[in-house]
């Protein structure tokens, strides 16, 4: 029967194509790869998004490209296969992840629903969150990834609070998408926010604040289950292992052993009780423990050792989410005296 529903949508592929508006071409300044083989193309998309599974189907040539820019907490991209292409995400890593078409069109199946993906709507997966996707071929898809540091405290996307499928008809959700494309049909625009940080940041709270307000405006059909009051104990001995093994080197694997779950079940938990992915979590934990340090002991005690004492291995990294989470640098937080 859903083979029978996406040969139905072909009918109209073509009207599809012509309708949009949608012309990126500022990205295409940004192209990162070109390939026709399969799994070169799953693992250079893979070090930009999250590991995948790709089957493609029907006759397209199996070209496949990817361009992609970073503006800040925001990476703006688009994804294009020659052929159709039925992609298979396990969970969606640390970030909030939108997609929309810019040409063709797919059928997403996310939170249990399967719904249709073109121009005019789209849908959005967050942090630690699974979905699979049937593309037509051409397809081209426009991606957004947020990191969740961007977003203002009292938004959790893609959570029961508003759902998973975004509508671009009117209102905030189409003054985004009216944004988003001028920005990525723009190459002076593009190459402005890009070289300069000033500007690139005036971007980034933009499309971030537009699609905070736009979130009301979702189709709560697709939401997750309602909140639950206690949090589960999977949840609660997972924290447990992070805090009692902060410093020593931890995997998602890790986690839900420790919890007695599957993968899956221990990032649904996280996204239904803490709002975010259980690798998201830790790392915030880190980030807390990190200050707390720094701010009890003095200057004697190098800030680098205080990093690796919590777990964070790459000193530069470590530097920039501090200052991401803190709004200031490590060397610039008060130390005893």
């Amino acid at each position: 029967m859903n083979e029978v529903r996406f040969a139905q949508h072909e009918v109209s592929y073509l009207s599809v194509m012509s309708r949009t508006d949608f012309r990126p071409h500022a990205l295409r300044d940004h192209r990162l790869f070109e390939s026709k083989d399969l799994d070169e193309t799953r693992e250079l998309i893979s070090r930009v998004m999250q590991p995948h599974s790709l089957v493609p189907f029907g006759d397209g040539g199996g070209h496949s490209h990817m361009d992609f820019v970073k503006l800040g907490r925001l990476g703006i991209g688009t994804i294009g296969f020659g052929s159709g292409m039925q992609v298979d995400v396990e969970a969606v890593d640390g970030y909030y992840l939108l997609m929309f078409c810019v040409s063709g069109y797919a059928e997403v199946k996310a939170s249990g629903r399967t719904i249709h993906v073109d121009d005019r709507q789209g849908v959005i997966r967050a942090p630690g969150e699974p979905f699979s996707a049937k593309l037509s071929p051409q397809c081209e898809q426009l991606v957004l990834r947020i990191d969740p540091v961007a977003l203002p405290a009292d938004v959790a996307l893609g959570t029961e609070r508003n759902g998973a499928l975004m509508h671009f008809a009117s209102g905030a959700m189409r003054a985004w998408q009216e944004q988003l494309k001028l920005i990525a049909s723009s190459p002076d625009l593009l190459a402005s926010a890009c070289g300069n940080a000033h500007v690139g940041e005036h971007v980034e709270s933009l499309l971030v604040n537009l699609l905070a307000a736009g979130s009301t405006e979702w189709d709560a059909s697709f939401s997750s289950s309602p909140r639950k009051t206690a949090t589960p104990g999977f949840v609660r001995r997972a924290e447990d292992l992070m805090i009692a093994s902060l410093g020593s080197p931890m995997q998602l694997a890790d986690l839900a052993e420790a919890a007695g779950v599957p993968v899956r079940t221990l990032c649904d938990g996280f996204m239904r009780f803490r709002q975010t992915s259980p690798m998201q979590y830790l790392r915030q934990v880190r980030l807390e423990r990190a200050r707390e340090t720094i701010l009890a002991t003095s200057a004697e005690v190098r800030i680098a050792h205080i990093a690796l004492d919590c777990g964070f291995t790459h000193f530069g990294r470590f530097a920039q989410s501090y200052k991401e989470r803190f709004g200031e640098s490590p060397s610039q937080t008060g130390r005893l005296r």
